[in-house]
């Protein structure tokens, strides 16, 4: 039966499964303390499932085990989690469990790239259409991005706007009326790697802005000595393109599966 742990049980679980867990830096900066989740054991299988607020999630537990199945059910009697769920990597009888007994779930394939190379990049200077400049999250101030972007930055993935406008790093490309209209910021950065999201505004999709402020992002981890990590769907086909533009290295690519659990 799963329950809910406290936070003083956490370093154990990321020492257990330390492996799986730095594949996936949203949950490791969970079980590091470092940003708010939850966390759901089983002590009798030594089973665990861990979650971000935004309900990006990993369950690890022992295949062969018997009641595998009531492990799984009992995710939805884990009422603190979210009820829409993505879970990392989940094993073919987790899949298996929900496909029968849920109506509301997908499964999507996803790869992971990560940047090594530290050279400075600078081609999105030539790039900025005219009037419009690259600045960071930092400068253009919490409220503006907020407004911008509806991403919840103080909330959705860390603790509140004081840790992500000091613990952040990130882009964002302004149009020539000082207006953001594209963003790339960390929603980690746990053991030396920042995991990176963006977002472009629908008005200036198609204009090669998500490439244009990726790029001054790379430069900020590289001159902190940290490695971006991008997790992106396989069917973005724009993002192997820009994997190549910026020599991002494939990691690994993996299953995601959305559910619905309530």
């Amino acid at each position: 039966m799963l329950s809910k742990l406290e936070e003083s049980g956490y370093a154990e679980v990321k020492e257990r499964h330390r492996e799986l867990i730095s594949q996936f830096p949203l949950i490791n900066a969970v079980v590091s303390k470092l940003q708010k989740g939850l966390v759901y054991v089983d002590p009798v299988s030594n089973s665990s499932f861990i979650s971000t607020k935004a309900g990006f999630s990993l369950l690890v537990y022992d295949e062969s085990a018997n009641g595998n199945g009531d492990l799984f059910g009992g995710l939805k009697d884990c009422l603190d989690l979210p009820n829409y769920v993505h879970i990392y990597s989940p094993s073919k009888s987790l899949v298996s469990y929900f496909e029968a007994t849920s109506s509301h779930w997908k499964i999507r394939r996803r790869a992971q790239f990560r940047r090594y190379d530290t050279a400075p990049a600078r081609d999105h200077e030539g790039l900025l259409p005219t009037g419009f400049q690259v600045t960071s999250i930092q400068e253009v101030g919490f409220d503006r991005l907020e407004n911008a972007f509806e991403l919840d930055f103080g909330g959705r993935y860390w603790n509140s706007r004081e840790e992500f406008l000091k613990g952040a790093i990130g882009a964002c490309i302004l149009n020539e009326k000082s207006e953001p209209t594209a963003v790339c910021y960390s929603a980690c950065v746990i053991e030396g790697v920042a995991e990176m999201d963006t977002l472009v505004l629908p008005d200036y999709r198609g204009r090669r802005f998500m490439r244009i402020v990726s790029e001054p992002f790379f430069n900020l981890t590289a001159a902190r000595s940290l490695i971006p990590h991008w997790d992106t769907f396989v069917s973005n086909k724009a993002s192997y393109v820009m994997a190549q533009k910026f020599n991002l290295q494939l990691v690994r690519e993996y299953d995601l599966l959305s559910v619905v659990l309530r």
